[in-house]
């Protein structure tokens, strides 16, 4: 029989409490396989489910076991079966929850009795819902999701703990500190460092042994009025100790007692530190250096010479948090302890702060070229030097920003401190700021020729001489909604000005938000007109760094939206990559505020960085368009592998993809084959003033 498989593909956002799981391709959006029935009523199951708000890709076969087949191959997150007519349905029905105890499985049926649903129900699904009640199949699908996330993060987590206590094993049977877990006054646990203090040859001859034994009188004295107060106090509880080893050999020290668990039991964690030990730790701190991050500020303004310019500079390890969160503290500190060396071999002066992850660099008489050449050479240094941790190769770069001492050493460092906490918030990382570049750049004049454009721009708005083009995005995977992307054009004297030749001013200006804001009402005010005469269309709109770094933007933008009476899926907003990619922080804050209004997001111009999949990483997007440099040859097999390449990579991150530029039918064929969800271009229409591109005759 001819297997009929016709996808819908839909990505919006689900309702919050609909969790994301790893098995789905699009963030928020179900993989719904509807088995049986015609494939017309598959597409109104489609439909009533979204509704009623929930989002899906819906997969139709004609049989169960077409259905059961396709689970094998593709998967799926929910299926969804007509009873009516399918006369192996208990078999098929019971194989798959056989191979897939998670799956959630519904029936639909003309008359549901309650015959029919013990019936379903001893088959191994999990609910069966009359076929003309929309809002039972809506609740069922919402409960039935729900539960399948809820036993997928269960799963995860289970597998996370399992993870995290052989971490911990490992951690304490390597640590140096002596640690033995007791319960109920006898060992269950010493790790090597314990058991060698007290002089046993191996754990199994503590177990079962009670802690008392190795303390002399007077400390299990002292020991069991500890016990009594921590059984009043959640504190840790410590005591100095007399005992012995097995071999006789006096032991004196101090033990510390804390709740703990160990196996899932209550017990007690015992750490012991022996005299010995904790002599050498105060001789360690007492001959350690007491120098301190005044002294050395303070060492530099003393050394002022008004005839030698110096430039104090700040280097910092990139991602040092989730360096040390990987590492250990101890291993993360024996890293630094190997890494900044590197760094005072090649500087004059030089000072460790903020314990370990960042240190100062001073450098003497050079002109502002080559303090900045200077810097370039640390930082490339860095990036290319290895260092073994734990049998493991950890390569890290820095971020480095320096400025003029002038007035003070301090006033120098905490000026190159805020330029590089500028720089690090908005992604700038593996960088060289050069003394005063900020405030140079602030301070310089606007140009007379930006000056006649910002007022060009201001009247345009004034006038509303601005113009807004719409150009068709085409599915290639059967998706039949209308979707246009918005272009803006200004109007000067009749002639048409595109944004490459006005909007960077507007931008650098800060005027770009008032245009994205005239953007936004226009498009929504005639997309609501076009629905309203029975047109299902969206518009994708750009959005500029303006308003993506507008704390006040996104609760505007709801307002418009709602105000609009526009479904929260009828407008995708989108952001550059190289914007996202200097704002993170700001733009993922945008995205996710969107999320919350149930509204979609795409990255445009996706590509033009090396660390295009880093910045993805962090932005939780629904679509990515790729930029234009990916099919300028497309006649080159390397540049279709690319292209290919990374609509895979991007779909497998659940990111429906689209593609532009789209010129002649040579590059339409191409694009199917490298898998492409969506196209945009030339070849299909050029951007007009109206939406009126036939999507009917082009299925």
């Amino acid at each position: 029989m001819l297997q009929r498989v016709k996808d819908y593909r839909e990505s919006t956002n689900m309702s919050s409490q609909m969790t994301t799981t790893t098995a789905m391709n699009t963030a928020g959006t179900i993989r719904m396989l509807f088995a049986g029935g015609s494939e017309s009523a598959a597409s109104q199951w489609e439909s009533r489910l979204r509704d009623s708000g929930i989002a899906t890709r819906l997969t139709w076969t004609e049989t169960i076991g077409e259905a059961r087949e396709l689970l094998q191959a593709d998967g799926a997150d929910f299926l969804l079966c007509d009873s009516n007519t399918d006369s192996s349905l208990d078999t098929d029905v019971r194989d798959i929850r056989a191979s897939r105890p998670d799956l959630p499985i519904v029936l639909l049926k003309h008359d549901v009795t309650e015959r029919a649903a013990a019936a379903a129900l001893s088959i191994g699904a999990n609910d069966i819902v009359s076929d003309d009640d929309d809002e039972h199949l809506s609740l069922v699908v919402q409960r039935e999701f729900a539960n399948m996330c809820l036993s997928r993060r269960l799963r995860r987590a289970r597998v996370a703990l399992k993870e995290a206590e052989d971490r911990c094993a490992m951690l304490l049977a390597s640590s140096r500190a002596a640690i033995a877990y007791v319960h109920e006054g006898m060992h269950i646990f010493a790790n090597a460092a314990y058991l060698d203090l007290f002089g046993f040859a191996s754990e199994d001859d503590t177990a079962g042994l009670p802690l008392v034994d190795l303390l002399d009188a007077a400390s299990v004295t002292t020991l069991k009025e500890t016990l009594k107060s921590l059984r009043n106090n959640r504190e840790d509880a410590s005591f100095d100790f007399s005992g012995k080893r097995v071999d006789g050999e006096a032991v004196t020290g101090n033990m510390t007692l804390g709740r703990a668990q160990y196996e899932g039991e209550a017990c007690l964690q015992v750490t012991v530190r022996p005299d010995d030990v904790a002599a050498n730790l105060e001789a360690t701190v007492a001959a350690a250096p007491q120098s301190s991050l005044g002294d050395f500020l303070a060492e530099i303004d003393a050394d002022a010479n008004e005839a030698v310019k110096r430039y104090l500079f700040i280097a910092e390890i990139n991602g040092f948090d989730e360096l040390q969160a990987q590492l250990g503290l101890r291993l993360s500190s024996e890293y630094t302890d190997d890494f900044w060396p590197v760094v005072r071999e090649r500087f004059s002066a030089s000072q460790l702060i903020a314990p370990h992850r960042c240190i100062l660099v001073l450098t003497t008489d050079p002109t502002n070229d080559q303090a900045g050449e200077q810097a370039e050479m640390l930082r490339e240094l860095v990036e290319q030097h290895i260092i073994e941790v734990n049998e493991k190769s950890i390569r890290s770069t820095v971020s480095l920003s320096g400025q003029v001492i002038e007035t003070s050493a301090e006033a120098a460092l905490n000026q190159a401190y805020q330029q590089l906490l500028h720089g690090n918030h908005g992604g700038d990382c593996n960088q060289v700021a050069l003394p005063g570049s900020e405030v140079e750049a602030e301070a310089q004049p606007v140009s007379s020729e930006a000056e006649a454009i910002l007022d060009k721009i201001n009247q345009a708005i004034d006038d509303q001489s601005f113009m807004l083009l719409y150009q068709p995005i085409i599915s290639l995977r059967g998706d039949s909604d209308e979707h246009y992307e918005v272009f803006l054009r200004m109007v000067d004297d009749g002639d048409e000005i595109t944004p490459g030749d006005f909007l960077q001013t507007a931008i650098d200006n800060d005027v770009a938000a008032k245009i994205d804001r005239w953007v936004i009402l226009q498009s929504i005010k005639m997309l609501s007109v076009h629905r309203a005469k029975g047109h299902n269309t969206r518009l994708t709109i750009n959005i500029t760094s303006n308003s993506v770094r507008d704390p006040e933007f996104a609760q505007w933008l709801s307002v418009a939206i709602k105000a609009a009476r526009l479904p929260s899926d009828a407008v995708i907003f989108q952001v550059t990559e190289n914007d996202a990619a200097t704002y993170l922080r700001q733009t993922r804050a945008f995205i996710e505020a969107l999320q919350a209004m149930h509204c979609r997001s795409s990255l445009g111009r996706f590509g033009v960085r090396d660390d295009a999949f880093e910045t993805l990483r962090h932005i939780p997007v629904d679509m990515v368009k790729v930029d234009g440099t990916f099919v300028e040859d497309l006649e080159s097999e390397d540049q279709r592998n690319q292209l290919t390449a990374t609509i895979g990579k991007l779909q497998q991150a659940g990111k429906l993809t689209i593609v532009p530029m789209v010129e002649s039918a040579t590059i339409l064929s191409a694009l199917w084959q490298a898998g492409a969800n969506f196209i945009q271009g030339h070849y299909l229409q050029e951007p007009t003033t109206e939406m009126d591109y036939d999507f009917a005759g082009d299925e």
